[in-house]
C-alpha cells in the first residue's frame, strides 16, 4: 500500500496510530468466522422482501431493472407504483443495490452485530421492548477496497483520472441512527414489522410479542430510495450485550493504571466493516465495481469527513518507538 499509517494521536507517552493494513491475526480470524458462501446464498434465498407497492413480504420479487433497488411482487404492482417511483429511479446512482443489501443481511455474522447494536441503542439488555417497532437508519456506501486509493485521492497525490476503469469497491456501514417509532413508522413499515413479528414468534418458538423485532431503514449512497428490512433479535444475543454495555477496562502499558472505556452502540459497527475489509477473495459477495465517477467523492468539497471516520483502519499503540499491546478485559 502506498499509504501505511494515518491519523497519529498521543496520550501521555503512548502514541496511537491508525494503519490501513490489517493485522495478520485479523486475516486469520476472518478465515475462522467467515460464513460459507453456500450457506449465505441459501439464507438469502429464504429472505422475504417487501413489495414497494403493496408492502406484502415474499420471496422472488421482481427487481427494477433501472435502479436495482425497488422490488415488486407483480407487474401490476410495478405499474401502479411507477408514477411515484420514476421520480427517484431515474436519478439513482447507488452502487449498493438491493442484491447487496440482501446479501449483507443474510450474513449471520454481521446480523449478530446488528442485533447487538440495536440492543445497546435501545437498552434491550435492561428492558425488553416488544410493544412497538424498534427502528433505526443505517447508511450504506461503497468505498474503494484498497483504502490507500482513498487517502491518496484525499491528499491530492492522485486523481480519479488515474483510475479510468474504476476500482474494486466494498460495502461499508457509515452510520447507525436510532429513530423514534412514533414518528418514523408509517403504514408500510408497520405492515413489514407485523409480518416479521409473526416470523420471530415461529423462529423462537415463543408467544407472539415475547421477543423484540426491529426494522432497519437502509439508506444507500447515491439514491433517495430506502430499503426497509426486518431484524428479529434473539434472546441468546442479549446476554452478550450486557457485557458490552458495561464497557471495557484497559491497562495503561506504562503506569499499569486501569482505565474504563464505555462502549457506544456504534462500537458494534466496526467489526462489520473490518470483516468486509478482510474479505480479500470476496467470499461475502459484498464487493462491487466503483466507476471512475464514484471516486470524486474523495476529492475536495465532496469529502464526507464523518464517513471517513467509519473506515475500518487498524489501531496500533507505540511506546518509546516500540509497539505495545494494550491489555483489555470486560
Amino acid at each position: 500500500m502506498q499509504t501505511a499509517i494515518i491519523d497519529p494521536a498521543k496520550f501521555d507517552d503512548i502514541t496511537f496510530v491508525h494503519s490501513l493494513k490489517p493485522k495478520k491475526k485479523n486475516i486469520a480470524l476472518f478465515d475462522k468466522v467467515v460464513i460459507p458462501t453456500k450457506e449465505m446464498k441459501a439464507c438469502r434465498e429464504t429472505l422475504e422482501i417487501a413489495c414497494s407497492s403493496c408492502h406484502k413480504t415474499r420471496k422472488d420479487l421482481l427487481i427494477c431493472a433501472k435502479c436495482k433497488v425497488a422490488a415488486y411482487c407483480s407487474r401490476e404492482c410495478q405499474k401502479k407504483n411507477w408514477p411515484s417511483h420514476k421520480l427517484v429511479c431515474l436519478d439513482s446512482k447507488a452502487a449498493a443495490n438491493l442484491k447487496l443489501v440482501n446479501t449483507f443481511t443474510a450474513n449471520m455474522f454481521m446480523e449478530s452485530f446488528l442485533m447487538a447494536t440495536f440492543a445497546l441503542a435501545f437498552g434491550l439488555h435492561k428492558t425488553m421492548i416488544v410493544d412497538r417497532p424498534l427502528i433505526a437508519r443505517c447508511d450504506l456506501a461503497v468505498d474503494a477496497a484498497d483504502m490507500s486509493i482513498i487517502f491518496n485521492l484525499i491528499s491530492g497525490k492522485q486523481t480519479p483520472d488515474d483510475y479510468p476503469d474504476g476500482v474494486e469497491g466494498m460495502v461499508q456501514i457509515k452510520s447507525f441512527i436510532p429513530l423514534d417509532s412514533a414518528v418514523a413508522i408509517d403504514a408500510r413499515r408497520r405492515k413489514i414489522w407485523e409480518q416479521a413479528r409473526m416470523k420471530n414468534h415461529r423462529l423462537q418458538s415463543g408467544p407472539v410479542g415475547k421477543n423484540a423485532t426491529a426494522l432497519i431503514d437502509f439508506h444507500m449512497e447515491g439514491t433517495a430510495q430506502v430499503v426497509t428490512t426486518p431484524l428479529n433479535i434473539f434472546d441468546m444475543l442479549l446476554e452478550g450485550t450486557q457485557c458490552m454495555a458495561n464497557g471495557v477496562y484497559i491497562e495503561h502499558p506504562g503506569t499499569g493504571e486501569e482505565m474504563h472505556l464505555p462502549l457506544l452502540p456504534t462500537t458494534s459497527i466496526g467489526p462489520i466493516n473490518m470483516h468486509i475489509r478482510d474479505d480479500k477473495k470476496n467470499q461475502l459477495k459484498l464487493r462491487t465495481h466503483m466507476p471512475k465517477e464514484a471516486l470524486y467523492k474523495y476529492v475536495g468539497s465532496n469529502i464526507n469527513r464523518r464517513h471517513l471516520q467509519m473506515l475500518p483502519t487498524t489501531k496500533h499503540a507505540f511506546r518509546n518507538g516500540k509497539e505495545t499491546q494494550m491489555k483489555m478485559h470486560w
